[in-house]
């Protein structure tokens, strides 16, 4: 009985402190494709000023997921700056709706909580 505790007591800790869109929901990064009708130079920064990574499209970027959207701007004047606004993750839902107060606090501090939208397609001007 005490070996099978000790055997469970891992796995319950891991059940209860884990966050459904942690482990479910992709985690706390994600990639961003940026497309446009022509190569286009910009750079992306959250919206904090945090950040910055530089692209050339079409371009994959792998993001932290943050509650905060996400600015492209041009470096160039060639398109509109545009922002990626950050949304709540669905897998979020299901955790709060099991009970999982610590989980959804665990995916809220991570950042798995949030998400962007996969693809975003910029206009040159």
């Amino acid at each position: 009985m005490k070996k099978s505790f000790l055997l469970m007591l891992p796995i319950a800790t891991v059940v209860l402190f884990s966050g459904c869109a942690t482990m479910l929901g992709g985690g706390n990064s994600q990639t961003v494709s940026i497309n446009s009708d022509k190569p286009l130079k910009g750079t992306m920064k959250y919206s904090d000023g945090e950040g910055v990574q530089h692209f050339t499209t079409p371009a994959t970027l792998t993001v932290e997921r943050r509650s905060k959207d996400i600015v492209l701007t041009s470096k160039n004047g060639d398109f509109d700056t545009t922002t990626i606004k950050s949304g709540m993750n669905p897998w979020l839902v299901g955790n709060i709706l099991s009970g999982g107060f610590l989980g959804s606090t665990t995916d809220s501090v991570g950042g798995a909580a949030w998400r962007y939208d996969d693809t975003v397609n910029i206009q040159s001007k």
